[in-house]
């Protein structure tokens, strides 16, 4: 099963569509430490509790990072 990367914008608490950023994925776990390498490269950083979405913040604006199984 392939896997894909999304990144999408968070304005005002409503999510912004999904954009994808890398797709061909082959595995969860490679797809998963990408998300959390992506988003720790940036100085403010977390994710979400045991759901495999993280978010960082570029410039005063906060983004998700998730991926998707298809």
């Amino acid at each position: 099963m392939a896997h894909s990367i999304f990144v999408r914008e968070i304005v005002e608490g409503c999510r912004k569509p999904p954009q994808l950023l890398a797709y061909d994925i082959g595995s969860q776990h490679e797809a998963r430490s990408l998300v959390q390498g992506i988003a720790t490269s940036y100085k403010e950083h977390g994710e979400h509790f045991n759901s495999g979405l993280c978010w960082f913040k570029l410039d005063g604006k906060t983004y998700e990072l998730y991926c998707w199984d298809h």
